[in-house]
């Protein structure tokens, strides 16, 4: 996913003890294989350039999943706010900016900013993580179990829970596959959202593109279930289009995730 041009750097001012304008940023180039019919990038392939620049300036702090691995803790993705006002084509240049601070001593906030080749904002994300137990799966306090981090910028908590559909339009059923899975052994963040947005009938979308997913994330899914990705349309405009979607595991019916998707 990450072109061989790519460059990781801190941006900060060396030899100060002042780290609150730390930012990080990571550059790609997008693939072939990251677009679309339209032949742009995928939403998807989006989420995980997020992760992976979230990913790699964690590593450089010393928090990375496999850091925390090796002490028995990882990351797990609460929540997810993104806009997109423009979805760059193939072979066009994206970096993706981002900066973290914590909330409320649990949880990990970390912002994003993507930029085209010309340093144009294209859009923007934040998003919330916790702390867990790998073998209790229990939620930890970061300033108990983290040392001190450098901070970016302010980011404030402005994240839009989704609602519960009222009724479901469509639903579609997934099995989980192996290549479905992250490092932490369950389904990828990004997995539920391409769930969730292929299970929008095609005509309903056509020439349109989600300028905005909400998401939540309330339970893992693993290697073996199915899960039913549920869908209500909640507008009915020719311009756009604002779905409620709800993912559960099929065989118990727990809710595994919701989100809202708006789309332009």
């Amino acid at each position: 996913m990450r072109d061989v041009t790519t460059a990781l750097y801190a941006e900060g001012e060396k030899g100060s003890d002042d780290t609150s304008n730390v930012l990080f940023t990571a550059d790609y180039k997008v693939r072939y294989s990251e677009t679309g019919a339209d032949a742009k990038v995928k939403p998807g392939v989006v989420f995980n350039y997020l992760q992976d620049a979230a990913g790699d300036h964690a590593g450089l702090l010393g928090v990375s999943a496999t850091d925390l691995m090796e002490t028995g803790l990882g990351w797990v993705l609460y929540q997810y706010s993104l806009r997109i006002d423009r979805y760059p084509a193939w072979n066009e240049e994206v970096h993706v900016r981002t900066w973290r601070q914590t909330h409320r001593r649990l949880y990990e906030l970390r912002e994003f900013e993507l930029l085209d080749g010309s340093g144009r904002t294209i859009g923007g994300a934040k998003s919330s993580w916790i702390l867990i137990h790998l073998g209790s799966r229990r939620p930890l306090r970061l300033d108990r179990h983290l040392p001190p981090l450098a901070c970016g910028r302010d980011i404030a908590w402005t994240f839009r829970s989704p609602e519960v559909p009222e009724r479901i339009d469509h639903e579609t059923v997934f099995p989980v596959k192996r290549h479905d899975l992250d490092l932490n052994r369950h389904v990828n963040n990004a997995v539920f959202v391409q769930w969730a947005l292929d299970t929008i009938p095609g005509e309903r979308t056509n020439g349109l593109s989600p300028r905005e997913i909400d998401v939540l994330f309330t339970a893992e899914a693993l290697e073996g279930e199915r899960v039913t990705s549920q869908i209500c349309r909640v507008t009915d405009c020719d311009d756009q289009e604002v779905y409620l979607h709800r993912i559960v595991n099929t065989a118990t019916g727990r809710e595994l995730s919701r989100l809202r998707s708006f789309w332009q």
